[in-house]
């Protein structure tokens, strides 16, 4: 990758924290060698604005311990109070590093926490809020469009993060989150992680300051498509933009992975939430009885798979 779309994806990305306004994180932690190089990139666009960092600590991640260490600038905060953190990475690759550093960032008290790297590999355990390009296993950049994609996550605050989950996560207390739907309340992290092992499933939880403020569970189809079996909003956590942070994750996921469109049943409470994200009912109902509801397949077509005649349709 070149200077220029290197600094094309830190000018996007330098906008963004402005538009941020007081919610910009003032705190930033530049993880490694190749963090510290975009973390440059990204300040010297920030400068003078609203966004320009307080404090910048670099840090590396010891693989053999497992333990993030503070590099020529000291220590990490003990106690990171009310501040937003930001952290930057350029390449995330099995993703350990970024959920270790973001764990031990929790540790100190962060409740407010933004993620940035240039390049994510779509197994990644770990999703940050804001990246540049995802790539398959085998894939290789080419940036020869007039525009380079840039993925957003996350819009408003609280911030938090995205990330798989974990075997260890059947052991926290309560192990389910509480979100008031009956058959989701039911629904344990440990019935999550059987799903993920057995399968094929994909579940990724939505974190904020350590805490389990939603999930998503999802999986690829026979027929290419991405099927979403749950997404979960803890009642702490509804309101605040947490169900659309996943729905943006699945879809990055699906076109990352070239599935042709996403699937979901949808209670007749919540179609109108689905619709506003491009979800059409495809005139299936499904009726639970003892549940009380009625579920409606529901179904949004990745645009790069509509044939050039259905775009001109839909234009018009």
């Amino acid at each position: 990758m070149g200077d220029a779309e290197v600094g094309s994806y830190a000018a996007d990305l330098a906008a963004r924290l402005v538009d941020l306004g007081e919610q910009a994180p003032r705190t930033w932690v530049s993880l490694g060698i190749s963090g510290d190089k975009m973390t440059a990139e990204i300040l010297k666009r920030v400068l003078g604005t609203s966004a320009e960092p307080e404090a910048i600590h670099s840090v590396a991640f010891d693989r053999t311990k497992k333990e993030v260490i503070s590099r020529e600038d000291g220590e990490l905060p003990s106690d990171l109070g009310d501040r937003s953190v930001l952290v930057i990475d350029a390449a995330i690759h099995s993703g350990a590093s970024m959920r270790y550093l973001v764990e031990a960032l929790n540790a100190r008290g962060c409740r407010s926490l933004l993620s940035y790297s240039l390049v994510v590999k779509i197994t990644s355990e770990f999703v940050p809020c804001f990246f540049g390009l995802m790539i398959g296993e085998h894939d290789r950049a080419f940036f020869q469009l007039d525009r380079i994609p840039n993925n957003r996550l996350l819009q408003r605050a609280p911030f938090g993060a995205v990330r798989m989950l974990r075997e260890d996560d059947i052991r926290r207390e309560p192990d389910f989150l509480t979100c008031g739907v009956k058959s989701i309340d039911r629904m344990t992290y440990g019935d999550l992680w059987y799903d993920t092992r057995t399968k094929g499933s994909h579940v990724y939880l939505y974190e904020i300051g350590g805490e389990v403020a939603g999930y998503i569970h999802f999986k690829r189809t026979p027929e290419n498509r991405l099927f979403i079996d749950l997404i979960a909003n803890g009642v702490a956590f509804q309101g605040q933009g947490i169900g659309g942070v996943l729905m943006r994750w699945a879809e990055t996921y699906a076109r990352a992975a070239r599935m042709t469109a996403i699937d979901l049943w949808s209670i007749e409470a919540r179609m109108g939430f689905y619709s506003h994200h491009g979800y059409v009912a495809q005139g299936e109902r499904m009726d639970l009885g003892g549940e009380g509801e009625v579920y409606h397949l529901m179904r949004r077509r990745l645009l790069y798979n509509l044939k050039p005649q259905d775009l001109h349709v839909q234009a018009a």
